[in-house]
């Protein structure tokens, strides 16, 4: 006698299609965290470029690149870009990894960043932000006496919303 063949049960499909969703959400969450890790340390990598064509500015200038007049998103053109294109960067970015506009203030007008005040800047400070993948301004704020205390450890998806800050070429808020 032959004997007839059923194929999958409805709980073995179950399960299978169980494991097949699990197995995709590891993957998915594995995915995103890599894509935003990647774009971090792209910003950073940028910031750092821009930061050194400062520092170069600086050194042959005696002052940051479009001193008191750069405070806030970097624009197409403006005074700030203009200066360091001329001879220290073949092109200036003006947005971090997610698509936000940079933040730049240099000269006295760093003082108009929450980080710093008026009596603490001169017109070789500059200071460079991306606000991080949630475009919102996390209200860091600096402490001289512990440089360090502004690092932190990426462990989960709320640390890509942290702000990545270079003050003078030296990183106040980064990951370690």
């Amino acid at each position: 006698m032959l004997k007839k063949t059923t194929g999958f049960k409805l709980i073995e499909l179950m399960i299978i299609v169980s494991i097949i969703v699990i197995f995709s959400g590891l993957i998915i969450h594995y995915v995103i965290v890599k894509i935003q890790h990647n774009k971090i340390w792209g910003t950073i990598r940028e910031i750092n470029t821009v930061a050194n064509a400062c520092l170069a500015y600086i050194k042959e200038n005696g002052e940051a690149p479009a001193a008191g007049i750069q405070s806030g998103p970097l624009t197409p053109g403006n005074a700030f870009i203009k200066v360091l294109e001329e001879k220290y960067l073949t092109t200036c970015s003006i947005n971090d990894r997610w698509g936000n506009p940079l933040i730049v203030y240099s000269g006295s007008a760093v003082a108009n960043f929450h980080v710093f005040t008026k009596d603490k800047v001169g017109k070789v400070d500059f200071i460079i932000v991306s606000y991080g993948h949630d475009r919102l301004d996390e209200g860091f704020i600096y402490d001289p006496a512990n440089p360090e205390a502004g690092w932190f450890k990426v462990s989960s998806m709320a640390d890509f919303k942290k702000d990545l800050i270079n003050w003078n070429g030296t990183w106040i808020r980064r990951p370690r």
